[in-house]
């Protein structure tokens, strides 16, 4: 007799919305992509894939995360624009180079929801996150960067999350700051009217 348990079940589900996600339907081509078809799926993905500093770390750390928790750091007004701090890293990996210009990046940024220039709390944020990362995550090294000495790192230590968790993190909160622009939610509303 076959035993199905809870743990079985939910790989088989994961399994089966990766097939559908990696279907050549459904996954964006980035040789083709244009900046009218970029979702911010596309841009959690790639951030959640990128290494913080390069990949200088003792372990995996996600653009993605370092985004999200800058988003929960700063006040309700400035977190969307903390959320997509990094965008242009994972537009320059998602369009082509003849696509990007200051203009692309300013309609997509627009079109996400975020306009004007970064907000200072946002830039403590990230200054506040990147001396915790060098605290906790970075290769000793014999200098630092200056600014990052004036800075005063957070007081839990950071762990790095796997690539899914930081995408998923970086998904829910942006539609949680933007709950219009979830597809999801309004699938659910109009079912239920």
């Amino acid at each position: 007799m076959k035993h199905d348990f809870p743990g079985a079940r939910a790989a088989r589900r994961i399994a089966a919305r990766a097939n559908r996600r990696t279907s050549p339907a459904t996954a964006p081509d980035h040789a083709t992509m244009t900046a009218d078809r970029v979702r911010i799926e596309d841009i959690a993905h790639v951030l959640a894939t990128t290494w913080c500093f390069a990949g200088q770390t003792k372990t995996f750390y996600s653009v993605a995360q370092h985004d999200y928790l800058a988003s929960v750091m700063v006040p309700p007004q400035d977190a969307l624009p903390a959320l997509l701090l990094d965008i242009e890293e994972a537009l320059r990996q998602l369009l082509a180079s003849s696509e990007m210009d200051g203009r692309t990046t300013a309609a997509i940024l627009t079109r996400f929801g975020v306009s004007g220039s970064l907000p200072s709390s946002v830039q403590d944020a990230d200054l506040i996150l990147r001396a915790t990362e060098q605290r906790d995550l970075e290769r000793p090294r014999d200098s630092m960067c200056p600014a990052l000495l004036q800075v005063r790192p957070l007081s839990l230590k950071l762990q790095p999350l796997p690539p899914i968790v930081a995408k998923h993190l970086f998904i829910d909160r942006y539609y949680e700051l933007r709950p219009q622009a979830d597809a999801r939610r309004r699938q659910t509303e109009e079912g239920v009217a």
